[in-house]
Order: structure tokens, then sequence, then C-alpha cells
């Protein structure tokens, strides 16, 4: 007999009562002091990007809910067990699995309340901010269903090892658990366990992940069968639980035998085992489907029986361009907030070179992967455009991260688009490092535009650890020199020798 069989009016009276008596809401601020100082300021240091926000459900929530709601759960479980009071309650009309769901629902209830709670602050801060798509809905279910099975497996320890260290183990052995998933998944390859990939607790997705397309949901729907699974069946455990105690406190003695063969209690038995079944079985299909997953060319993961085409498809969206007939700046219109801020640190670097050959007469954000591979910033098109992703700028990596120091930020672009012009890298092997005539250059054109000369201080004139044969002194006398020249002089010059210097065939020397 569990809570739904229950009459309504009893059953809500004795919710009523759990939620009142029930150990979560007495710690609930210490929940939120840790959910603020962890998930909501590591979301808040994200950029308003739904999905890259949404990742702090599974890698920062879920580990803090899951260690608190398993404690909790296991408390409350024990309860009985500690006071010594099972005897007691078995003498009562109400059926044990009955008064077990009670005491699992009000936990479950308040630690699920306390979990959307928290979901909808990240949420509602992100909807307050973002300039382009919606909620992702599938973390707030894979959470849920990491919270839901946490408790689950609390409670029912705590139901069959009654004790007080068991709420603190519980808890110690969540986090353990938690930890475990999440070194194995920041390794994740085609050859990693199947763990790896059931575990909800990765490191953050790309910059733009579901933004040029859409994150496929195969893992997400193996991961709640997953731990939906468990919840469930360890559930169907709790009906046996009474049974499981007379097996192991008085097995073999008549009375035992005939309460088992009692006509009244054949039918809860069979419900719990048929949710054990369920349960397992839904599982055991979760592992067997996260076995067959593989890479995608996406940077996510396909399992084949899951996976819908629709999810390979591009997101429509018209980029966000600056207006005017100048130097334009394109982003995509998730990224849109630092539309201004790219077109500012571009618009100098785009002046100083324009007319030159192979300057870029514009500039517009693409997708960070392309055919499974990272795609770095670069020039190309008739007529030239600087591409450049939220990934990779240059050698800078993750630039759209956030803008902890503005300056750099600003200088990091300035840098990326003079290495493409300079060298004019290709996008899929990246940008090598400069020679020193070219970094001499570099440093005079960031000079100009107000940056300090990024590439000598950054090491881009070294070769296995070692210096070049110029040496940081060399170049900075060649910088020197070059910088002593007018604007007009340093850009005819440039005209002139821009395609020895692309090739590598200027020395120091050689810079007038």
């Amino acid at each position: 007999m569990s809570i739904m069989s229950m009459p309504l009016p009893a059953a809500g009276r004795a919710l009523r009562l759990e939620f009142k008596r029930n150990a979560v809401p007495y710690v609930l601020p210490l929940l939120a002091a840790v959910f603020y100082f962890d998930a909501l300021r590591t979301a808040d240091g994200f950029p308003p990007v739904w999905t890259l926000r949404a990742s702090v459900i599974g890698d920062h929530m879920l580990f803090t809910f899951s260690a608190f709601a398993g404690g909790l759960a296991a408390w409350t479980g024990s309860r009985e067990g500690r006071r010594n009071t099972l005897d007691l309650v078995a003498s009562t009309p109400r059926a044990a699995w009955a008064r077990l769901s009670v005491a699992l629902a009000g936990t479950l209830c308040w630690v699920l309340l306390a979990f959307v709670a928290g979901v909808a602050v990240v949420y509602i801060q992100t909807a307050l901010q973002a300039t382009w798509g919606g909620p992702p809905l599938w973390p707030v279910f894979v959470g849920a269903a990491g919270v839901t099975a946490v408790t689950v497996i609390g409670f029912t320890a705590g139901v069959f090892f009654p004790g007080r260290f068991t709420a603190p183990l519980v808890a110690i052995g969540v986090l353990l658990l938690s930890q475990i998933g999440f070194r194995e998944s920041l390794n994740l390859t085609a050859s990693s366990g199947t763990y790896a990939l059931l575990s909800p607790t990765t490191s953050p997705p790309g910059v733009d992940a579901g933004v040029y397309y859409r994150v496929a949901p195969d893992l997400s729907i193996v991961q709640v069968m997953f731990m939906g699974g468990i919840a469930v069946a360890l559930y169907g455990v709790l009906g046996l639980a009474p049974r499981l105690r007379q097996l192991a406190w008085a097995s073999g003695r008549p009375s035992l035998r005939a309460a088992l063969a009692r006509d009244d209690d054949w039918l809860p038995s069979a419900v719990a085992v048929l949710l054990v079944a369920c349960g397992v079985a839904a599982s055991a299909t979760a592992f067997a489907l996260a076995g067959t997953a593989k890479p995608d060319a996406l940077g996510g993961w396909q399992i084949p029986a899951l996976h819908s085409a629709a999810s390979d498809q591009p997101v429509p969206a018209a980029q966000d361009c600056t207006s005017g007939s100048g130097f334009q700046v394109c982003v995509h219109p998730a990224f849109g907030f630092y539309l201004a801020d790219v077109a500012a640190a571009l618009a100098p670097v785009a002046a100083e070179i324009a007319g030159l050959p192979g300057a870029p007469v514009g500039a517009r954000e693409v997708a960070s992967l392309s055919g499974g591979q990272d795609v770095w910033s670069g020039i190309s098109g008739n007529p030239p455009v600087f591409d450049f992703t939220a990934e990779h700028v240059g050698t800078m990596f993750g630039e759209f991260y956030g803008i902890p120091d503005s300056a750099s930020w600003r200088d990091g672009f300035r840098q990326g688009l003079l290495d493409a012009f300079l060298e004019a890298p290709s996008q899929h092997a990246g940008p090598g490092p400069l020679d020193a005539a070219q970094q001499a250059v570099e440093d005079v054109l960031l000079t100009s535009v107000g940056s300090p000369p990024l590439g000598a201080s950054s090491g881009q004139t070294a070769v296995n650890g070692k210096l070049k044969p110029a040496t940081l002194a060399d170049i900075s006398v060649a910088a020197h020199r070059f910088g002593a020249l007018s604007a007009s002089a340093r850009h005819a010059w440039l005209a002139a020798h821009l395609t020895a210097l692309r090739a590598g065939h200027i020395t120091l020397a050689q810079l007038p």
C-alpha cells in the first residue's frame, strides 16, 4: 500500500504534517547561500547565452543540491530506526509503504521546490540579459531527475541502515560519485566508459553551443531514463522493506510464514516487485543506449536509436551588424550585447590597414566548429572579411566568455585581426607564430592604435620554448625604428612590401 492508495483527505493531512516537521526547511538558508556563491555567481560570470548559462544546472546546482538532498533524505528515512519506534509504528493501521511514501514525498517536494526555485533565478536573470534564444528544458529535466534519484537513494539508505552517521556518509558518497563522474567527463572520448556519458556533471560547453546548431537531447534522454529508473526501482524496494526486515529479524518463525501467507499482503508486494523490475529495465536500457553513443561533427554525442536529423540542421538567425558604410562588424544575435564592443575594438586597426592589399573590409562571427574541426580566426572571401568565432580570436581562446579586463579583451581582438592580416593563416589550422619582422610590424601597428605590443610579450617569437635567432631586443629595436616613420610612410612601405612580409622574406634589418 502506497500513499496513492490512501484516501485523499488522509493523504493530504499526512503530507501536510510531513511538510511541517521535515528537516529540509531548516537548512534552506544554508542551501540558498551555497547556491548563490557557487551556481549563481558562476552563471553570472558567463555571457548571457542560454545553453552556457543552463550548464550550471548540471555542473553546479545538481552537485550542491544532491549532497543536501541525499543527506537530508537519509536523515528522514532513518527517523524510525534512530528513534527505535519500528515496533510501535508496526502496530498502527497505516501500511509501512504508505508511511514511508509520505516521509519520502515530503522531503522530495521540499528539495524539488528549492531546486526549481534556483533554476528560476538563473533563468530569470538570463532572460533579462539575453538577446536571443530561449530557456532550454532538458538540463532542467536532467537536474530534477538527478535530485529525485539521489533523494530516493538517501531515503532508502536511511530506512535500511538507520543511524546517526548514515546521513553524512550518504552526502559524502554523493559528492564522491559526482567528482568521479566529473573527472571522467572531462576526458570524454569515443573510448570513454559509459559512466562518463551517464554523468550529468561535466565541463561547460562551448560558448556558442546551441547557437548555430541545436544541442541534441540524446544524452539527456538517456540520463533521465537512467536516473529515473534508479528512483523507481528503489521506491519499489521501499515497498518490500517490511518483508525484508521480517526476513532479516525472524527468518524461519511460524508467525512470519503465516504473515507472508496472508491474502491481503500479496498485492503491495507484487506492485513493489513490478516497480523494481520496471526501474531496473529502464536503467539497463539507458545504460545500453549510452554504450552506442558516438561523437558528432558538432562536438556533441549521438545515440542512433534516439537521434533526430533535425538536431543537425543549422538554427536560422540573421546576424546583428553595425550600420554605416565603414568597416562593418557582424555577430550572431545571441552575442548582440558585444557588438558595440567588438566594433570599437576592431575599427582603429581596420582604419590603420585600410587600402593595403588583402585588408578586410569587415568582420563577421562564424561557428566555432565545422565538420568536427575547430574554426580559428582568419581572413577569407572576396572582398576579404575577417572571420572570428566565439571561441578563437587569433591565438586568444574563449574571448566571448566575458570581459574581466575590458582593455585586454579589446587588445586580444586587435591582435587577432593583425595576426590574420600579416600571416593569413588557415582557419582550420589555426594561426602560427609570427616571425621576427612580422612581429615588429604588428607591435608598431598595435601601438599606433593605443594597444600594447601583445605579441612579443606573449612569447610568440619562441619555438619549442627557445627564442628564435632574432631576440626580443632586436625586435624592439626594429619596431622602434619602423614606428619612427610617419603614418603615411609606413603605409606606403607596407603597400609595396606586404606580400614579401607575409611570405617571411623580410628580415628585421630590411625594415626601414
